[in-house]
């Protein structure tokens, strides 16, 4: 989420507590790693078909407990007013429906292919966003940029497997028909990772605009806005038959998704966001590839291969090495 200032010019300069708002953005990021893991909990016991389309319900309680305490949190600053008078404007709307579809697919790709593959396949949102922002807001794309994007980009032909390397030589295609035992749709999970982080990508590139806005009002309005869009999408997708089949169990880990991943993630980050730098704030969010990694090693026995590595590095690295540039160059020009 962008890090605004207010428009309410009676608010004093804010000063920033960084060390707060590192240990928020570790939070948040610990939050979101937990999705997979707490998903896979929620949904024990379904049918394979059923897992294919339930992320959109979860994703749904995901954001509207976020809303709810979205709302909370507007009334506890005093900021009714401030939300009345911001103008809403269709990259505010698109912003929010772009990040709801985003975790919708995020959710579903993490209960069909591995944890590993799913999250690193949503970090492929900063190639998308830069893309578009070259394309429709004219924004140059220096040679070093290019080259991480490239990384990125080849990143994630190896991790969805249109790279492959077997019996001693590399290949190249899509097989849609691949499948284990751990994972028999696997590929159509790949792709929902990958279609995840084409919607991670158009919300980064929405939220470029409307700096005006106040991250709390903002935050409000995204996930009215993604609570409505993974509601859109349900009614279209129908999980309603594994909804049916929960049990007990089964809405004890669900509750726990919405709280753990939604409010409490949700609300982590909006600290973060107010205390932290972009530079900061991008950097340690990349805490929930790790998070989520080991999750599915320790908690689910997944074992990463090679090439899954690669691609996984790739992808990480290529999204982090221009944030970290950035900062050594801004701490340079600074010195």
């Amino acid at each position: 989420m962008s890090q605004t200032t207010s428009t309410d010019s009676s608010v004093t300069e804010y000063v920033m507590n960084k060390k707060l708002g590192a240990i928020a953005m570790l939070l948040s990021a610990t939050g979101m790693g937990l999705v997979g893991t707490i998903s896979r909990g929620t949904t024990a016991g379904l049918a394979e078909a059923d897992k294919s389309v339930i992320g959109s319900f979860l994703a749904f309680g995901r954001m509207t407990v976020g809303l709810l305490g979205f709302i909370l949190i507007l009334v506890l600053t005093g900021k009714a007013g401030l939300f009345r008078r911001t103008r809403l404007s269709a990259t505010v709307i698109l912003g929010g429906v772009s990040i709801g579809l985003s975790l919708g697919c995020y959710i579903s790709s993490t209960l069909m292919t591995s944890i590993a593959n799913a999250v690193f396949l949503i970090y492929t949102g900063p190639l998308f966003c830069a893309l578009l922002a070259r394309i429709f807001r004219k924004e140059k794309i220096s040679v070093i940029s290019g080259i991480f994007l490239t990384l990125v980009f080849i990143g994630m032909l190896l991790t969805i497997g249109i790279i492959d390397f077997k019996n001693g030589s590399l290949t190249f295609g899509l097989d849609l028909s691949a499948s284990s035992p751990e994972f028999p749709n696997k590929s159509l999970g790949d792709l929902l990772g990958l279609l995840s982080g084409v919607f991670y990508g158009l919300a980064m590139f929405f939220y470029g605009y409307r700096k005006d806005v106040d991250s709390v009002v903002r935050g409000v309005w995204n996930f009215l806005w993604a609570a409505s869009a993974t509601l859109a999408m349900s009614i279209l997708l129908r999980p309603w038959h594994g909804v049916s089949s929960f049990t007990a169990t089964n809405w004890m880990w669900a509750v726990a998704l919405f709280l753990v991943c939604g409010l409490f993630a949700l609300g982590f980050l909006v600290v973060a966001g107010r205390n932290l730098p972009a530079v900061e704030y991008s950097t340690i969010s990349y805490w929930e590839c790790p998070v989520a990694i080991l999750c599915g090693l320790l908690v689910w026995g997944e074992q990463l291969t090679p090439v899954g590595m690669v691609g996984g590095v790739l992808i990480v690295g290529g999204g982090l090495a221009p944030i970290v540039l950035d900062a050594v160059s801004r701490r340079s020009r600074a010195s």
